[in-house]
């Protein structure tokens, strides 16, 4: 994972331009039949584990930050159809990708580091053949330089920007404290500390690079598309660093407008009650917090600012 070369060719059997459709269908949002999306979604019934089994290669667990295959698969039903077009400019090990593939829409990620691009391309090839029919392809670049390296034939062609940007450090990773002092692992994006990569950026230029990316996919966004931005308030020490915020204010500031705020439980409903679904370093974290006289709650949910460009002159897009 350490390599700073970027291997800039994509997946062969998938060339861009095929993956642009000429069909563009209103989008579910917009069906009248279909009863209003709730803001609250229930993504915790089942394990992380439980989601990602089978799914993923050997290796995409050491990512130190995946977004939960059931609320990427939610996510891209509510806001697209079958042969939809789905980007993740920040991809990971491909999360948002396999589960487009698998609800056959299109799906086309960009990841900076070189070894998990490798493994998203993985991730979407082994979906492909798990029965998934959507196509997929991954694009080794920098997302805050977009539209830069994406094919001119996908621009205006996507329907959803479903995203993820780094959680702070204290959610980074896991622990083994099996064995004496808590050791953590699998905590880091690379070996080196390169800030073109987002998850090496302070606060302030964590936001410019988050702006940087949602303006670089607004040419890519079909009239009708939305970005879905997933993230989580984080603590380190006795503060909490509100990263939903902060999305929403790179969002304004790349010029979009905030539609709506949706809320994803990673608790279980189980019998009337909620069961926490949380890491040992989520829990050791709010256990030292409230050992300081600090009365703070154990996070159990991402944010999601849903985002669009609204250029009619009654605030609707053109």
């Amino acid at each position: 994972m350490a390599s700073t070369v970027c291997d800039t060719r994509v997946a062969p059997t998938d060339p861009p331009a095929n993956l642009a459709s000429d069909v563009v269908s209103p989008p579910p949002w917009l069906d009248p039949t279909r009863a209003p999306m709730l803001s609250v979604i229930l993504v915790g019934q089942r394990s992380l584990a439980g989601q990602r089994r089978g799914r993923f290669v050997a290796g995409s667990g050491a990512h130190p930050a995946r977004m939960a295959p059931d609320l990427a698969a939610h996510l891209i039903a509510d806001y697209t159809r079958p042969g939809d077009l789905v980007f993740d400019p920040l991809a990971g090990v491909g999360t948002t990708l396999v589960e487009a593939v698998h609800l056959g829409r299109d799906a086309v990620g960009m990841e900076l580091e070189p070894g998990w691009a490798a493994l998203a391309r993985a991730n979407v090839a082994l979906a492909r053949r798990q029965g998934g029919t959507g196509r997929g392809h991954v694009i080794c670049g920098d997302a805050t330089r977009l539209p830069r390296g994406m094919p001119a034939g996908l621009r205006g062609q996507v329907a959803l920007v479903l995203t993820s940007p780094p959680y702070g450090r204290t959610m980074h990773g896991r622990v083994d404290h099996r064995h004496g002092p808590i050791q953590r692992f699998h905590n880091t994006y690379s070996a080196h500390a390169d800030e073109a990569n987002l998850g090496h950026r302070r606060r302030a230029g964590l936001a410019d690079g988050i702006a940087a990316v949602l303006a670089g996919c607004l040419p890519l966004l079909r009239p009708s598309g939305v970005m879905a931005v997933v993230a989580r308030p984080w603590r380190r020490d006795r503060y909490l660093n509100d990263l939903p915020g902060l999305v929403i204010d790179a969002g304004l500031h790349a010029g979009l407008t905030l539609i709506d705020c949706r809320r994803a439980i990673h608790a279980a409903l189980r019998e009337g009650r909620l069961v926490p679904r949380h890491t040992f370093w989520q829990l050791h974290v709010a256990k030292q917090t409230r050992a300081k006289g600090i009365p703070v709650s154990l996070i159990q949910h991402d944010d999601i600012a849903v985002l669009q460009h609204l250029t009619g002159h009654d605030g609707w897009p053109r």
